[in-house]
């Protein structure tokens, strides 16, 4: 009987929550900012932890396209993003981290606003940035 439960602690310890498709696209359709952008300049900066590392994410994009924008974003513009990744070795349940993004990449990036003149933050979680 204890060998059981140690099985099926086990096996749910290793479960990774994901996100319902039906949150994912109610998260986008809500998110303030739903942009085509192209990462100009990414700046990174990764910090050990003790399951692996962060690493903290600023980027300066220029707007390619405007699907919505509360804050009247028009192609030509350009935004700053902050986030953070974790990358551990045993991550806990919950969504998925989002991807660093390259230098020179272009993506359909779901936003919020973080408060005034402060960078914009995901909305989406890793589900934030999407091919366009």
């Amino acid at each position: 009987m204890r060998t059981t439960l140690a099985y099926l602690l086990l096996a749910l310890s290793s479960l990774h929550a994901a996100i319902s498709p039906d949150h994912l696209r109610r998260l986008q359709e809500e998110a303030a900012e739903a942009l085509v952008i192209k990462a100009d300049q990414v700046d990174v900066k990764i910090t050990e932890v003790t399951d692996g590392r962060r690493i903290d994410v600023q980027v300066t994009a220029s707007v390619q396209s405007v699907l919505r924008s509360k804050a009247g974003h028009k192609p030509g513009d350009v935004v700053k993003i902050a986030y953070k990744v974790m990358d551990l070795k045993n991550p806990p349940p919950g969504p998925d981290e989002a991807k660093v993004l390259a230098k020179g990449e272009t993506v359909r990036a779901y936003l919020d606003h973080a408060g005034d003149k402060q960078p914009l933050r995901l909305a989406v979680y890793g589900h934030s940035f999407q091919k366009p």
